[in-house]
């Protein structure tokens, strides 16, 4: 753990590697962690733990040394030097996180117990898609509140993908999602509905992501503008 809080380089480079898609093994044992999938570490413990190492300060240190390990171009192309990130960014990331957000609603309110894979086809290929635009917005931003977030809905997908490959949705090493259609139209109704049907599903979850990944976005944009929002804990957003 001394790793990933950036004291040593190894664990915040493992950690930003994850999300940025250089490291498909430590970022999958990372996610599993926060997310209560692996290990003994609860959801709730988990998230609270985050919570602390952000308001210490320690994602900006794991950042900072992530980016001691990269070519002094790679750091510029990627985040810059901590600047705020700009309303045009911030902007693209609302869009995109609103678009998951309606496409995962979308597909967990289908009628699963009379429907088949076929007729989801294109609510599945927007929702692969808005996925992977919303990734795209967000892994060159600066925000830790946003970018921990978007780690979280990887996370979920890493979680998930035995059940997605079943129906023909494959992780890739990115995070990003790709779509075999072929398979998914074969795909087993049951394992489409758990995915995707109710309020415990996996697009439910996504959707969650999204609406908060809007909201953060929508916060810095009041702050670019000069207008200050405060969490409970009278920090700002």
């Amino acid at each position: 753990m001394s790793d990933f809080y950036g004291i040593g380089g190894v664990g915040s480079s493992s950690f930003f590697d994850s999300y940025f898609g250089s490291s498909s093994s430590s970022g999958s044992d990372l996610t599993s962690s926060v997310l209560g999938g692996g290990g003994s570490a609860s959801p709730l413990t988990s998230m609270l733990g985050d919570l602390s190492m952000i308001r210490s300060g320690a994602y900006k240190k794991a950042l900072k040394a992530y980016y001691a390990t990269q070519k002094t171009d790679d750091r510029e192309s990627i985040a810059g030097s901590g600047a705020a990130d700009s309303n045009q960014s911030l902007s693209l990331v609302k869009s995109t996180a609103k678009s998951l957000n309606e496409s995962a609603k979308k597909l967990q309110s289908a009628d699963y117990d009379k429907s088949k894979p076929e007729d989801l086809l294109e609510d599945v290929k927007s929702f692969v898609s808005d996925y992977n635009s919303m990734i795209d917005s967000t892994k060159d931003l600066n925000s830790y509140s946003i970018l921990q977030t978007a780690v979280w809905a990887s996370g979920q997908m890493k979680v998930a993908g035995g059940l997605l490959d079943k129906v023909g949705i494959t992780v890739g090493a990115d995070n990003k999602l790709t779509l075999d259609e072929e398979k998914f139209k074969s795909a087993d109704m049951s394992n489409l509905k758990a995915l995707f049907s109710g309020s415990a599903s996996l697009a439910s979850r996504i959707a969650q992501k999204a609406s908060t990944i809007g909201n953060q976005s929508a916060n810095q944009l009041s702050l670019n503008a000069g207008r200050s929002l405060y969490t409970m804990f009278g920090t700002l957003i």
